[in-house]
């Protein structure tokens, strides 16, 4: 068995894993996209040769998210998960993080409590297929975000994720810039952001739920395709149910290290990814 680093040779094989332990279709365009982002925080275990597990951490300073912690069905209850995440852990901390977060699958949740990871709240899961309804108006404007926007949006989202992901959000905009949108007051100022991905949405974040609204239908406006979401907060739950997704799934929220403060304002409405934050 050998433990390595993930490269962007490794998508393909990354991604056939990944679709075989979680089902769905494979995402090359996802793992590439994590790669990109933190380049030496993924691991993988080989075995003669073939990837039987991956995963890894991105850091925000004194903050990592781990995520994307994949087993080949065949070889799960052999600690090559453990092994896998031990890895991304002792990679963070040695770079100064103190603080570790993550989203827990039930069948992920007892390893995560084995290494020290406590709960630290819940997220949940909604899917459907949004259902039309009229533009929500006021004095907020909507309009594409554009790369000159994400100075400001990182210095509005740090607050409420709890660490500057700036860098996060900056990939996450490029790669989505047809379904990425801000919401700016009269006044010039942001209020909130929200973004589309191919079959998901977030990140979301607003100063309150009457400009998450406005985001939301701008974001979901001739979605006609299924779209899920990982929420943080009952305003996101509440707002996409009125727009016809439904609850699938809760999901545990874990913690390795001191607890990070959130501000109550603005709203962490929906993950980028589980993955990353």
């Amino acid at each position: 068995m050998h433990l390595r680093r993930l490269t962007l040779e490794d998508v393909v094989a990354g991604a056939r894993l990944t679709a075989a332990a979680f089902g769905g279709e494979r995402r090359e365009s996802r793992l590439r996209r994590y790669l990109q982002l933190e380049p030496e925080g993924w691991f993988g275990l080989e075995d003669a040769g073939v990837l039987v597990a991956l995963g890894g951490a991105v850091q925000f300073g004194a903050l990592a998210w781990l995520g994307l912690m994949v087993v080949d069905p065949a070889r799960q209850r052999q600690g090559l998960g453990r092994t896998v995440a031990t890895a991304a852990i002792e990679w963070v901390q040695r770079r100064g993080c103190s603080t570790i977060q993550l989203i827990a699958t039930p069948a992920g949740a007892p390893l995560y409590r084995q290494l020290g990871f406590v709960p630290d709240g819940e997220s949940h899961e909604l899917s459907g297929v949004p259902r039309p309804l009229p533009a929500v108006t006021g004095p907020s404007t909507v309009h594409r975000w554009r790369p000159e926007d994400t100075e400001e949006i990182g210095r509005l989202d740090a607050p409420a994720f709890g660490a500057d992901r700036s860098r996060l959000l900056a990939t996450y905009a490029r790669e989505f810039a047809d379904s990425a949108w801000v919401a700016r007051d009269d006044l010039g100022q942001i209020r909130g952001f929200i973004l589309a991905q191919e079959d998901s949405l977030g990140p979301w974040c607003a100063m309150d739920d009457r400009v998450a609204g406005q985001l939301l239908d701008v974001a979901l406006h001739g979605v006609t395709r299924p779209i899920k979401a990982g929420v943080i907060d009952d305003v996101a739950t509440a707002l996409l149910v009125l727009r016809g997704l439904a609850p699938v799934r809760p999901l545990t929220r874990m913690r390795l290290g001191p607890e990070i403060p959130h501000a109550a304002v603005p709203l962490l409405l929906a993950h980028a990814s589980y993955a990353v934050g």
